[in-house]
């Protein structure tokens, strides 16, 4: 993936394609506020998808057989050919395992087409979902629904978290423990990613106190309520993985990965961001506030 400490050494590699496009949420942490440059690339109705044979093979090349489907600064779900991509890159890696990356808002009967997936939800909680998700309500229906749904994404799902400082506040319990306590009500739910976000200060590993049930790719994994909650930190993630995006660029660098404070997450360039919806207020205070400030005054 382009990883601070990567040289292309890991062993574990996976392909990804990143669309482009208006999303369904204005997150504020969104990694797309630091690929810009792809902005111009709507290419949520664009069939075939540019170098999308070159893409495959690459993976071919790399004995790839898993591709992620996600989103540079759009969820893939908004993609209009996921029936004709799916199918294409299934013609063409022979026993390929499909993933995808979203926000679990839109139609949910098109993760029919997938092998495995996550779904990003910061928070249960409908003022926390909204202030670090921009708008909207936490999917509960839909995800209750592809839980049920019978379609093999269903047996492999989990739910990406993000590390946001809103998740670390609460009177007797901190909303990311009322979250994972929720997804563990949830029939088929095994697995956790916390995410650390990137652009924002560096949120220390809020289960650092509870014993390591195992490392997961470089990252440290806690066993809580007969789950597995990995701390995600794509800056030093042990994996590789060769990326479509959408001006057509294939590359194993993940290049949001580059030139980041490896503690406090700055990137330079910032000033330059829009107040379009992808940045707001909120997000841009955290240069301007220590970590203690924003966990205590979210």
């Amino acid at each position: 993936m382009g990883c601070l400490n990567s040289e292309g050494q890991f062993e574990h590699w996976f392909g990804n394609i990143h669309l482009s496009g208006k999303c369904s949420r204005s997150c504020y942490f969104c990694i797309g506020q630091h690929m810009m440059s792809l902005d111009p690339f709507n290419n949520l109705d664009v069939w075939p998808l540019t170098n999308i044979d070159k893409f495959i093979e690459q993976c071919n090349t790399k004995g790839i057989k898993e591709v992620n489907l996600t989103g540079s600064n759009t969820d893939p779900l908004l993609y209009k050919h996921l029936e004709e991509l799916t199918k294409y890159i299934r013609e063409r890696i022979p026993n390929v395992v499909l993933g995808i990356r979203t926000n679990g808002v839109g139609d949910i009967d098109l993760l029919r087409h997938f092998d495995k997936g996550s779904m990003s939800i910061t928070s249960f909680n409908e003022k926390i979902y909204k202030k670090t998700m921009g708008q909207g309500h936490p999917p509960v229906f839909n995800l209750k629904k592809i839980l049920s749904s019978g379609y093999p994404i269903a047996d492999n799902l989990k739910i990406n978290v993000v590390l946001c400082p809103e998740l670390l506040s609460g009177f007797l319990f901190r909303d990311i423990d009322q979250t994972i306590l929720s997804i563990s009500k949830l029939d088929k739910i095994k697995r956790i990613n916390v995410r650390q976000p990137y652009g924002q200060p560096h949120i220390n590993d809020p289960f650092s106190d509870r014993s390591l049930h195992k490392m997961v790719y470089g990252n440290p994994c806690y066993l809580i309520r007969d789950m597995e909650v990995t701390v995600w930190d794509v800056h030093y993630t042990e994996v590789e993985s060769v990326n479509l995006y959408a001006n057509g660029i294939v590359s194993i660098t993940y290049p949001v990965t580059k030139g980041c404070h490896p503690v406090y997450g700055d990137v330079k360039g910032q000033e330059n961001f829009t107040t379009s919806g992808r940045v707001n207020e909120q997000w841009l205070n955290y240069g301007k506030q220590s970590i203690n400030d924003v966990v205590t005054n979210p």
